[in-house]
Formats: structure tokens, C-alpha cells, sequence
């Protein structure tokens, strides 16, 4: 039988230290590491950091399943149902820069701890609370909240792995941001039809969407605390100039992947980086040069580019967060109208004048979680396709292809008659956006120098949430009066997205696109969702 990458790596380092013994010069750090060996606590730290990340992904699609019934309780208008999802963005997008900066002088896991902790409270007061107001906030802070660990979770983790599996290890949790989304609907399938209703004046209210989100809270508290029993990144320490601690943290991973005692760690001394300066020094500096990346994104060569991109992707998320997110929506209607009239067909445009919340009943049918399940397969199956074709064909012929199929069938959503005309139609919607959102990202890191490429990814991504927000206003107010206002509008705006993806320069396909696709993929698909 064939030894495992990781013992081969455990194997290699004992027959090192074995021969070596004490290393009296100092070490670079990604030797160091090396040395720890790969066992127990590398096992444990990835299970906090797919927890923290299935966390993230409970968040960001919770609403398509609590917002029907909460819609009915708390007697919401579209108008109002959206801006519960335009406070989440918005919260997004005020903390898209700051949980770094504060990651790089505060620490990793200190950010982890406490945004997991507060978010989970956060999330217990909009759960119980009976006011449309506070339940608005609340989301806004969630959104705000769930950025921290959205951005640095992967940082956490790739700081304590090998350099040979850093990037693999890093793809294979972004993989838990998908499952969340698979789990949700299965979980709603158990929660939503309970008959539950308790309360404690109007600021303690109990409902099953209520209860949906208390239970999501529960890994949440779990994964903050679990935090703290994990040390701080090694590489953080390393960085701020403080070497003792870092080898302290070395001396301990070594300890609990080998058994031995943390004496017996072979390394002595760390090798100081070059760019070690004094945190206020070094915070000044990465201020600097993230203004300094953001003003050239902003000149020819690259203004062109930073318009092309920002444009796709508003497009993109346009449609992904507007359309996308109503879609469960439009499922519950057509499962009203069926209720009341089994016999008859009906149009998405007749279904708007059934949003009537004086008399609909706050629950969430079965067919529609079925639904959703489905949508989420699809899109899975879809994007592990893209995946497969990066590697043949150009890389811009993927989104500019979606996109297309995307504006189509959201065009076509207006002339729908039945429930399952708008499954089929929603799915392939559903998966093509997605996979279009994904390899947008890739197209980004082709377009862009490294050393501007993260800003730019950045800047594409609070584009696409700004196109969120405004798909979200633009239901909220047109969806119940003249619904085909919204589609139209979101179909054009994706073709419209389509026909720029034409103006991506060409690539050459082949290894390299597939490459750069598997490593911003995870990123990409996990950061649009704050």
C-alpha cells in the first residue's frame, strides 16, 4: 500500500530530525512548520475552519428560507422583505477591507473568536425579536459580523500548513461553503412545518423560521469557542517580530501531531522576514500600499480592465442576488395558487397579486424545500463542469456562455405557467449564474498584474455587491406591482454582462487557466456571498 502525502511529509521529517538532531541556525518558517510534522492538531484545525466556513454559508443563504414566512408574521411588504437582504449586503460591504487590517494587527483568531461570538448573539436577538426595524439591524450586523470570518478564515488556515498542501488544503474546505448550502434546505425541510409558537410579550417571539435560526447559532458558538482552545497563527507572530511565540506555537503543533514532548522540536531559532517592523510601522505601510494598488487600478493600462471586470460582475451579481434570491419566493406562490385552485395554470404575473400577507399562512412547503434542493445540485454539477472545461477551452468563453443562458432563461421566468416550468427554468438560471460568478474571479487574476490582483478582486467584488443591493431595491418595489419590471430588467442586465464578456482578451486555456481557476474559485464564490 502506498503511503499518504501526509506520511510521506511525517516520514521525511523524522528521518530529518533523526539525522540532524538539534538546529542551532535559524530556520525560514515554512520549514518550520515542515518539521511539526502533520497529524492531530493540523486534523483539528481544519475541522474549526470548516466549521467556521459552513457558518459563513448558513448566513448567506438563510434568507431564501425564513424571509417567505417571516414575510407573512411580521406582515412585510416586498419593499420591506428586501431590505431585510439589503442590510445584510450593506453590512458586507462597510467591513470588506477592515477585517484584514485588523487580522494583521490584532491576530487571526482574535477576529475569529470574536466574530463568531457576536455574531452568534446578533443572530439570537434577530431571531427573537418582533420588530421589523430590529430584525433589519440585526441582519445588517450579521452581514458586517459574518465578513470577518469570510475573509480570514482562509488565511488561518493556510498558516499552519506545509507549503506543498497549503493551496490544496485551502481548496478543499471551500468545498463546506457548498455543503452549508445543501444542508440548509434539509434542515428547513425538519424546522419550517413545525406547528410552534411561543412568546414573551414582543421582544421574545418563538416561530419555526425563529427556531431555524436559533439552531444555526448553535455551531457558530461552538466554532468561537473552539478558537480559543487553538493558538494564533504562527506566521502572525513571525510577522510582528515576535519569533519566541511563534516557536512557542510550533513547539506545541509538534508536540500534539508527534506525541513528544515540546523540548524535543528540532528548531532552535526561526530565520526573522525581511519585511519584520514595528506593528505601527508595518500597519502604516500595508495602508499605504492598499491606497497606492487602489489609485493604479484607477490608470491606463489597467483602467480599462478594472471597468471590464467591476461591469461583468455587477451584472452577475445583479442577477444572482436579485432574481436569485426571489426565486424561492416565486416557488411559494405557485405553491399557494395550486393550493387554492388545483386545476389552473397561472402566470408569474398573476402570482404577484398573491402576495396578499393579511391571510397567508407563515410556513414553507416541502415542494418548495425540494425546490431548492435541486437548484443547489444543479449548480453544483454545473460548476464542477466549469471546472473541467476551464482546462479546455479559453477561460472567458465560460462566463461570457453562462451569462447568456442566464439573461435568457431569467427572460423566459415571465411566461411561466406551473411550478415545475419554474424549477427547470430556476435551475438552469441558478447554475449558470453561479458558475459564471466563478470564473469571473479567474478572469480577474488573468486580467491583473499579482501584485494588484487581490485589490482587484476586491473592488470586482463590491461592485457585484452594489448590483445586489439594487437588484434587491428593484424587486422589492416592482416585484408585487409589475413583476415583469424586475425580470426584464435583471435579464438585461445579465446579456448586457454577457456581451462585455466578449471584450475579455483571449486566453490560452490549458493548465494555467485551470490552475488559476482552482485557486481563486474558492475565494471568489465564498467572498460574493458577504
Amino acid at each position: 500500500m502506498k503511503p499518504t502525502h501526509h506520511a510521506k511529509i511525517n516520514q521525511s521529517i523524522k528521518q530529518k530530525t533523526e539525522g540532524s538532531g538539534k538546529m542551532c541556525d535559524p530556520v525560514d518558517f515554512d520549514k518550520a512548520i515542515l518539521l511539526t510534522g502533520y497529524g492531530k492538531f493540523h486534523y483539528e484545525a481544519f475541522t474549526a475552519c470548516a466549521i467556521c466556513i459552513i457558518c459563513v454559508g448558513f448566513q448567506n443563504g438563510l434568507a431564501a428560507y425564513i424571509f417567505p414566512a417571516a414575510q407573512c408574521e411580521l406582515r412585510l411588504t416586498s419593499f420591506e422583505l428586501s431590505l431585510l437582504n439589503v442590510g445584510f449586503l450593506v453590512g458586507g460591504v462597510l467591513s470588506s477591507f477592515l477585517w484584514g487590517v485588523l487580522a494583521d494587527a490584532k491576530g487571526r483568531r482574535s477576529v475569529l473568536v470574536f466574530t463568531h461570538l457576536a455574531n452568534a448573539s446578533v443572530t439570537v436577538l434577530g431571531a427573537t425579536n418582533g420588530s421589523m426595524v430590529g430584525v433589519i439591524l440585526c441582519r445588517f450586523f450579521n452581514g458586517f459580523l459574518i465578513g470577518g470570518p469570510g475573509s480570514i478564515v482562509f488565511s488561518y488556515l493556510g498558516e499552519f500548513q506545509p507549503a506543498k498542501c497549503r493551496s490544496s488544503v485551502i481548496c478543499y474546505s471551500g468545498v463546506f461553503f457548498t455543503g452549508a448550502w445543501l444542508l440548509l434546505p434539509l434542515l428547513a425541510w425538519i424546522v419550517l412545518p413545525m406547528e410552534l409558537s411561543f412568546s414573551m410579550g414582543s421582544f421574545f417571539i418563538v416561530t419555526p423560521w425563529r427556531l431555524f435560526m436559533l439552531i444555526l447559532v448553535v455551531p457558530e458558538v461552538l466554532v468561537g469557542f473552539w478558537f480559543l482552545r487553538l493558538p494564533e497563527s504562527p506566521k502572525f507572530f513571525l510577522a510582528r517580530g515576535d519569533s519566541t511565540k511563534a516557536l512557542l506555537v510550533l513547539r506545541k503543533i509538534f508536540a500534539t501531531n508527534t506525541g513528544q514532548q515540546p523540548e524535543d522540536f528540532p528548531v532552535k531559532t526561526l530565520l526573522k522576514q525581511r519585511n519584520e517592523n514595528p506593528l505601527s510601522r508595518q500597519c502604516k505601510g500595508k495602508v499605504q500600499e492598499m491606497y497606492n494598488q487602489f489609485k493604479s487600478l484607477f490608470k491606463p493600462p489597467l483602467l480599462i480592465f478594472t471597468l471590464l471586470s467591476t461591469s461583468i460582475m455587477f451584472a452577475n451579481m445583479f442577477g444572482v442576488f436579485g432574481l436569485g434570491w426571489w426565486l424561492p419566493e416565486l416557488f411559494v406562490r405557485f405553491e399557494r395558487f395550486h393550493h387554492l385552485h388545483p386545476n389552473r395554470t397561472v402566470t408569474v404575473k398573476e402570482l404577484a397579486l398573491l402576495n396578499d400577507t393579511k391571510t397567508c399562512k407563515p410556513s414553507f412547503e416541502p415542494a418548495v424545500i425540494e425546490s431548492t434542493v435541486i437548484m443547489g445540485v444543479t449548480s453544483l454539477v454545473a460548476n464542477a463542469a466549469s471546472g473541467w472545461l476551464a482546462a479546455r477551452i479559453p477561460l472567458k468563453v465560460i462566463p461570457c456562455a453562462t451569462m447568456s443562458v442566464g439573461g435568457l432563461s431569467a427572460m423566459v421566468i415571465f411566461w411561466l405557467s406551473s411550478a415545475w416550468q419554474n424549477l427547470v427554468v430556476a435551475s438552469v438560471f441558478q447554475a449558470a449564474m453561479v458558475t459564471a460568478n466563478m470564473t469571473i474571479g479567474g478572469v480577474v487574476v488573468e486580467l491583473f498584474p499579482t501584485g494588484v490582483g487581490a485589490m482587484a478582486i476586491c473592488l470586482t467584488m463590491c461592485a457585484g455587491r452594489v448590483g445586489a443591493m439594487a437588484s434587491n431595491l428593484v424587486f422589492g418595489l416592482w416585484m408585487d406591482r409589475r413583476c415583469e419590471i424586475p425580470i426584464f430588467v435583471v435579464a438585461g442586465s445579465v446579456l448586457i454582462g454577457a456581451g462585455l464578456c466578449f471584450f475579455i482578451p483571449r486566453g490560452s486555456g490549458g493548465e494555467r487557466e485551470k490552475r488559476k481557476v482552482v485557486e481563486v474559485a474558492v475565494v471568489t464564490h465564498f467572498d460574493t456571498k458577504l
